[in-house]
């Protein structure tokens, strides 16, 4: 009786290890989902919503051509709103939902707060367009950004400068995790390319009047203004610094890299430049998906659209590579991976920025953008 019971026994627990083994191999099979941290509302929700749409046509497309190692790709996207608390929230509820990988990240004063959570859920994120250097001060090694960070952006602007001749270059910004440090990279780098910084001025967000900026901007003698902040408040500026008389050139970061911004200034955007991201118009492969996109959503692929195509693609290429969906694995694929997408070739410094700036010099004119070659 005793060894019939050890019998049963056994092969109850044979049956349980095979029924163990069997759910985990399903559970291997099922989909691999994506959390997507971006602005679908507030002032930056045009970024935001180009960002997700292009995420959903590069997922749709993948899943059609039968996934990543036979599996499907889903997405679960949480709104920042461009704001820090609101991003620290939504990386909470990306990680409450169990996804494989983060993509996303906008505005990096609301990406930088669910950093830290990602990291302590062994998760990768992989940052489309947030580039500021204090991610890269984090030195979370699963942390990567696709975007060229603030130090090329200072590169190119020294760049166009020089063939301007420029003598002393204004700085606005608004204070954030972005702006600021992208002015205070500009303000560290221009003069040791001889372009001294003739004023830092600081603008409130959504600040109407800005008179006194334009005043002391005029009064410090400077010939080239550069923006650091977010197109919403852009437009504001350059119409502004026109109105108050400012006959010099105006230059405006990634941040503003929008055909809103052209909307938004009317004529006073003419002739205005933008050190901006690879706009898919210029790219080498662009014209089909800009038709892909057209068709899905009916509008125009916009200004991250490029990087956050290439994003999911080349996590797709990083797993493929690796064979497996498991973090230390793909981590250490993407570390090392050198993919060619949209928006040029992606290859990562051992801090895990982009190793090749991939900016261009866009300029205004006549209500559309053309690409400058210096």
């Amino acid at each position: 009786m005793l060894k019939k019971s050890i019998k049963i026994l056994s092969l109850s627990v044979i049956f349980a290890t095979l029924v163990a083994a069997g759910c985990a191999n399903n559970a291997a099979k099922g989909t691999i989902k994506i959390g997507v941290l971006a602005p679908t509302s507030g002032s930056e929700a045009y970024y935001g919503n180009d960002m997700l749409q292009t995420y959903q046509l590069a997922v749709e497309e993948i899943n059609a051509a039968g996934g990543i190692l036979g599996r499907k790709l889903e997405l679960y996207q949480a709104d920042d709103a461009c704001n820090p608390n609101e991003g620290a929230l939504a990386a909470s509820k990306i990680v409450s939902q169990n996804v494989d990988f983060v993509v996303g990240g906008y505005c990096s004063g609301s990406t930088i707060p669910g950093l830290q959570q990602f990291a302590d859920a062994k998760l990768i994120m992989l940052i489309s367009a947030a580039n500021s250097t204090k991610i890269t001060a984090l030195g979370l090694d699963q942390t990567f950004m696709l975007n060229s960070p603030g130090t090329h952006a200072a590169v190119t602007l020294a760049q166009l400068c020089k063939s301007l001749g420029t003598q002393k270059v204004a700085l606005i910004h608004q204070g954030d995790d972005y702006t600021q440090n992208l002015s205070d990279i500009c303000q560290d780098y221009l003069p040791s390319q001889g372009i001294p910084i003739a004023t830092v001025q600081v603008m409130e967000v959504k600040q109407a009047d800005v008179s006194a900026i334009v005043t002391a901007i005029r009064n410090s003698g400077a010939d080239f203004v550069y923006w650091c902040g977010y197109h919403a408040d852009g437009s504001n500026v350059i119409k502004q610094l026109r109105q108050g008389g400012y006959t010099g050139e105006i230059c405006v970061g990634d941040g503003s890299a929008s055909v809103e911004l052209i909307e938004a200034c009317g004529e006073a955007g003419e002739g205005v430049y933008v050190t901006s991201p690879p706009f898919v118009r210029f790219s080498e492969g662009g014209e089909k998906f800009i038709n892909a996109y057209q068709a899905k959503f009916d509008t125009y692929p916009g200004t991250y659209a490029t990087l956050s195509y290439d994003t999911v693609y080349m996590l797709k290429a990083a797993i493929e590579k690796a064979n497996t969906t498991d973090f230390a694995k793909v981590r250490d694929t993407i570390q090392n991976i050198n993919y060619k997408g949209l928006s040029g070739t992606i290859k990562f410094t051992p801090q895990r920025e982009l190793e090749i700036s991939n900016f261009m010099i866009l300029q205004i004119s006549n209500g559309d953008f053309r690409l400058v070659t210096l």
